[in-house]
């Protein structure tokens, strides 16, 4: 009995993620598993310490490329990300960021507000496109600029939030986390309190993962609200309250054995590495090497 009812989990698992591996477009290039990577810059003093300022991304103005309707705003690259926008399209868009021989696919919706995404390839050239769809997955380039990017540190980028962990000042997440941690300030605590608190909170929603439409982008309220999603809600709400304290983390998606799935979970920068988290399968027994990553957020 124990059996199928693990088999039948497992397949039911695998029918929702697979729903969203088209989420992003076009597969990237694997950047493959970079779960114990230790060149990452450590963090400042007061974000080790003290309870950390909230790091949010604004569009300054200062340094912007435009054109064919398309605004860039790239004022804060150094802080790991750029702001994108196209007040008037009758046409499907996409973001297309690369760097280093690595390919990012983001949908870019319409109006007049900035859509947020990270720089989290490192330091470099960034080809920044926007792209037009023609017909079906056919897409043509509608404008384009690359930027040099200079990054304050390796985990900056995953101290703010983007497209796929997104937040604010308002998010109840954030006040969550605030409420949670309240004048803790061992960042190995606070992320082990926070870990517990969404294994504890979250329940799988397995009708949500046999009907998720491509395109889906977790929405950490929703989540914390309804304490149930599929694993890319697991990892988003995970990650918003982890980066409103000030400690690096990243959503990771990918892949995960002996089961195949395609799956999202996260890693996290503690004293000086990245430590791999999964609020999701929490207590199945999968280890770090179960895990291949494709794409990180």
């Amino acid at each position: 009995m124990a059996g199928r009812l693990q088999k039948g989990m497992a397949w039911l698992l695998f029918f929702g993620f697979f729903c969203l591996s088209a989420c992003a477009g076009t597969s990237p290039t694997k950047q493959g598993a970079a779960e114990t990577d230790s060149d990452a810059a450590p963090l400042n003093e007061q974000q080790a310490t003290s309870s950390p300022q909230l790091l949010l991304p604004e569009a300054s103005g200062t340094v912007v490329f435009s054109g064919e309707g398309v605004e860039i705003d790239a004022s804060h690259t150094d802080q790991g990300y750029v702001m994108i926008r196209c007040e008037q399209s009758k046409t499907r868009l996409k973001a297309r960021i690369a760097s280093g021989g690595q390919i990012y696919y983001y949908d870019l919706p319409v109006g007049a507000e900035y859509s947020v995404y990270p720089l989290q390839m490192g330091s470099g050239v960034y080809t920044v496109r926007v792209m037009e769809q023609v017909e079906d997955d056919l897409y043509a380039m509608l404008y384009g600029t690359d930027i040099e990017v200079q990054l304050v540190s390796e985990t900056i980028p995953f101290l703010y939030p983007n497209q796929y962990v997104w937040y604010d000042a308002d998010t109840q997440a954030v006040l969550e986390a605030q409420t949670l941690a309240g004048s803790m300030t061992d960042q190995k605590k606070i992320t082990d309190k926070f870990y517990r608190f969404v294994v504890n909170h979250m329940r799988y929603d397995y009708e949500k993962a046999a009907t998720v439409q491509s395109g889906y982008l977790p929405d950490a309220d929703e989540s914390l609200a309804s304490g149930k999603g599929i694993c890319f809600d697991y990892a988003a709400l995970f990650a918003v309250m982890l980066r409103s304290k000030g400690i690096p983390t990243r959503m990771l998606i990918g892949n995960v054995t002996p089961e195949n799935l395609y799956h999202s979970w996260n890693s996290v920068y503690l004293n000086g590495e990245w430590i791999w988290m999964d609020t999701t399968l929490d207590g199945t027994g999968h280890r770090e090497k179960d895990y291949s990553t494709e794409r990180i957020f």
